[in-house]
């Protein structure tokens, strides 16, 4: 008896209900397992990924296929794409076959496919927790945590959340957070790569006095340049095989200070363009840039 697990959408109507398709492969003496996209909690860390099926773990009786539906969706919607490229990068990290493969061809849109990447090629990221049902992943993380839009950039929608009061007053309407333990920290860094190389590092710090827990520069925090032969060879080296793990040659990697990492940095994000045509220090970038491509 095969043991299938069949992924689908709670809300798909008649159109890929996985429900009608799990009764007719019980009809012919399969074992079926029906989940939905809704319910997924994705728990990520460093060399240690963990999918639920809201609490109960999934995939710990291996089944011999998945097979996904109702995953390719567009607009606002768009993010189940990214959610099933997560799922496919995790179920293929472990041998697990599932229909179709197409879910594994796709680029990261979002943070959580990123830190899925990074997470299981052992790149320290800090402990991620991801739902659809933004109460799954919010109840996760003790606090202090970090909540921020799955998908927003430049520190939009990301909130430090040190009570259970702020957690109440978070905005919930369309929103899918990324939660993520609070790192105290007195800056980050901004690893400018240009053909897969460490090219530039930006220290960006916000005021002492400061209201944001954010040290973007789109968000008040000042920024100095680091010299390259300052940085941890280790550092650069984690940055080089970003590049190599995300496919891409141009990227500006976020690294929050972090005491667990071995490099004492966790990455936080992987920007596909690094600001080159806007933010701190145009003309700098736009120098490098060129001399990285002459």
């Amino acid at each position: 008896m095969k043991k299938i697990t069949i992924i689908g959408s709670r809300h798909s109507g008649s159109k890929n209900n996985p429900n009608i398709l799990a009764e007719h492969l019980l009809a012919h003496d399969s074992s079926v397992q029906v989940i939905y996209w809704e319910d997924l909690l994705f728990a990520i860390k460093s060399n240690d990924v963990t999918i639920y099926d809201r609490q109960q773990v999934l995939f710990a009786d291996t089944p011999d296929l998945v097979i996904a539906l109702g995953w390719y969706k567009n607009g606002r919607k768009s993010i189940y794409r990214d959610i099933a490229y997560s799922l496919a990068l995790y179920l293929d990290s472990r041998g697990i076959e599932f229909w179709n493969r197409e879910m594994l061809h796709q680029r990261s849109t979002s943070k959580l496919s990123c830190m899925m990447q990074l997470a299981l090629q052992g790149v320290s990221v800090p402990t991620t927790y991801f739902s659809l049902q933004a109460d799954l992943a919010l109840d996760s993380q003790a606090v202090p945590y970090i909540a921020k839009a799955v998908a927003a950039s430049r520190g939009v929608s990301n909130y430090l959340v040190q009570t259970d009061e702020e957690r109440a007053g978070l905005p919930m309407k369309d929103m899918h957070y990324l939660v993520q333990p609070f790192l105290p920290n007195d800056h980050d860094l901004r690893v400018i790569c240009f053909g897969g190389k460490p090219a530039m590092v930006l220290r960006r710090s916000r005021a002492k006095d400061a209201d944001t827990h954010l040290n973007n520069t789109s968000q008040g925090g000042s920024a100095e340049w680091l010299a390259l032969e300052d940085m941890s060879p280790e550092l650069l080296t984690i940055s080089e095989k970003i590049c190599t793990i995300m496919n891409r040659e141009m990227a500006g990697i976020d690294f929050i200070p972090d005491r667990e990492s071995p490099v004492g940095y966790s990455c936080l994000e992987v920007n596909a363009i690094p600001q080159l045509t806007s933010g701190h220090d145009i003309n700098k970038k736009l120098d490098a840039f060129v001399r990285s491509i002459a």
